[in-house]
């Protein structure tokens, strides 16, 4: 009866304003003063008083909303009085009432076990304002509990409430339905992929309880999984207490072979043109069941190369965990040899981020010790072997993993190592006095990726990435190599040595089809030059422009880029040229 009479006294005011708005007043402003009573003397003011300026919807909003703000403090039986003081002018009046307040909630049927998981504490309801939406989250809280352990036809309401004086007591009830548990996997669309395989990655177990959090996030945890796509949300069949995940899968084709051919002057060798390569060889979902192979090589210099191999094996004997191995050798001209062997142990997280610990045993070596017999001080390389312990963390939130358009991703990774300096008898005794041979280093690195949709096709593609070396005793081969087409585009591949960098890619893409787009880019870097003759810092950037087309042979690029750094200026005769193609199967 209450309801009603507000609602007709609403409706009332609802009209009038619009009967003064059909006779031209429409276009001038209202202006209302809200006053907060206690009862209906209108003496005893409860709340400060609000002045606002509106049109009239506006102004029945504001009413409306004002209503709720009441209700939700325990004031259960407010109203509200409209006086006119002018023709825009108006004065609304809310009584209050008294305050409705929670005398005691019982728990009713509800198990001590899910109170205790979802943290309810009656005291926290007992003696307070009844308010709506506390409540409606304690029921959502219980039905959220019960539809993730197994009971997704559960309810739950508040009943036998009773109401004295301003006093209410009410008791839970609650129904917990059937037990539901996971059967199996329905795919279609796609057959080389093994079913146990899958239900392990998304972490669904035969038999195990419902749980309707891992039903929510298998789009996100598919899109860790770069050779399929999922079209469609999964659809869900229950059975006699049975669930069958329906999956509408297909392949896509990212196992790739990528060549990169890079031509730019040889600043060793005079006006000679240097050729530059890189080789990637990267193949997806083996024995249909997820395992990865890759291998990476480049000849970046006239004397140097990298090469780096990879084995990954998800779902180890059935588990949630993954394992990653990984070797990697760098060669530098004539001057040192790094060796990586890396082990890291993975997981994925509820909300489809992946969690690794890592290990890693770096060492290196000087290829060449000539012209070190006379030195009397720590030259810029030595022998030495360090231990990494760290961990990683990736979230990604494309909405393509492998041709993203809009969506973010952020990739982290920290480790603590122990460093052994090595002695080498060809050095001079003096070389090593008074160096400490065993010292902390620290290494951080990350990389956050965005992209948006401007207008149609017309996208803008945003990276930072940035790494922090820490030690007492760093040497060149310790620092991170940056510059080339994966970072600072406009320079040779791996051109600075650097111990703290930050870079900032900036791109603007418009897009015909998939992998087929033209482009033009400005990247911006900060990094600190360590062995320098003047440590600093310094801001090199590059910018250009290329284009990438996809054909039935496979993805072609070719980017034209122009760096300028403190020791290369700005213009045609420096800039670099790189050729791609990947070859996807």
């Amino acid at each position: 009866m209450h309801e009603f009479k507000m609602g007709l006294k609403l409706l009332i005011f609802s009209f009038y304003v619009l009967f003064i708005s059909s006779v031209g007043l429409a276009q001038d402003p209202i202006y209302a003063t809200m006053y907060f009573y206690e009862d209906n003397t209108l003496s005893n003011p409860v709340l400060p008083e609000i002045t606002i300026k509106a049109d009239s919807a506006k102004l029945n909003k504001s009413i409306d909303q004002q209503l709720i703000n009441l209700y939700e403090s325990g004031y259960l039986s407010a109203s509200y009085k409209v006086n006119i003081r002018a023709e825009n002018r108006y004065e609304i009046a809310f009584v209050t009432n008294q305050v409705f307040r929670v005398a005691h909630l019982n728990q009713g049927n509800v198990n001590d076990e899910i109170l205790n998981k979802i943290g309810f504490d009656s005291r926290s309801f007992s003696g307070k304002p009844f308010s709506y939406k506390k409540i409606t989250g304690l029921l959502n809280s219980i039905l959220d509990y019960a539809e993730n352990h197994g009971y997704p036809f559960a309810s739950v309401r508040l009943d036998s409430i009773q109401i004295a004086d301003s006093e209410i007591y009410g008791w839970l009830n609650y129904q917990s339905g059937p037990l539901i548990i996971f059967d199996s996997l329905a795919i279609s669309g796609y057959d080389k992929i093994k079913s146990g395989y899958l239900m392990t990655h998304l972490g669904i177990y035969k038999e195990a309880p419902y749980d309707e959090r891992l039903v929510k996030e298998i789009p996100n945890k598919m899109k860790l999984l770069p050779f399929l796509r999922i079209y469609e949300n999964p659809t869900v069949e229950i059975v006699n207490g049975k669930c069958v995940i329906y999956l509408n899968l297909s392949p896509n084709k990212i196992s790739k072979f990528d060549g990169i051919l890079g031509v730019l002057p040889n600043q060793k060798g005079g006006d000679e043109l240097l050729i530059t390569g890189q080789l990637d060889l990267d193949l997806y979902n083996l024995f249909s069941s997820g395992k990865r192979i890759a291998l990476e090589w480049q000849g970046f210099d006239a004397n140097s190369q990298l090469l780096d191999v990879l084995y990954y094996h998800p779902n180890l004997f059935r588990t949630p965990l993954n394992i990653e191995g990984d070797f990697f050798l760098l060669k530098q001209d004539t001057t040192f040899i790094n060796r990586k062997f890396g082990l890291k142990i993975s997981l994925i997280a509820k909300n489809s981020s992946k969690i690794g610990f890592r290990t890693e045993f770096h060492s290196s070596r000087l290829i060449s010790i000539s012209g070190f017999e006379d030195v009397m001080e720590l030259p810029e390389n030595v022998d030495y072997n360090i231990t990494y312990y760290g961990l990683d963390y990736l979230l990604n939130r494309f909405n393509d993993p492998d041709f993203p358009t809009r969506g973010w991703s952020i990739a982290v990774n920290g480790s603590v190592g122990q460093k052994k300096i090595i002695e080498n008898p060809a050095f001079n005794d003096e070389v090593f006095t008074g160096i400490d041979l065993n010292n902390l280093q620290i290494k951080v690195s990350g990389e956050v990726e965005k992209y948006w949709v401007l207008y149609k096709n017309l996208l803008f593609r945003s990276r930072l990435l940035g790494g922090y070396l820490e030690g007492d005793n760093l040497f060149r081969s310790d620092l991170f190599r940056i510059g080339g087409l994966r970072s600072l585009r406009g320079f040779v591949e791996n051109q600075f040595f650097t111990s703290m960098y930050g870079i900032a890619n900036l791109e603007f893409r418009s897009v015909f089809s998939k992998d087929t787009f033209f482009f033009a880019f400005f990247d911006q870097a900060m990094l600190k030059e360590d062995f320098e003759y003047v440590d600093g810092l310094r801001y090199p950037f590059g910018a250009g422009a290329g284009f990438s087309f996809t054909s039935d042979a496979g993805v072609f690029s070719f980017v034209f880029a122009m760096g300028k750094s403190s020791d290369q200026p700005f213009g045609i005769q420096h800039s670099k040229i790189h050729f791609g193609y990947v070859s996807r199967f």
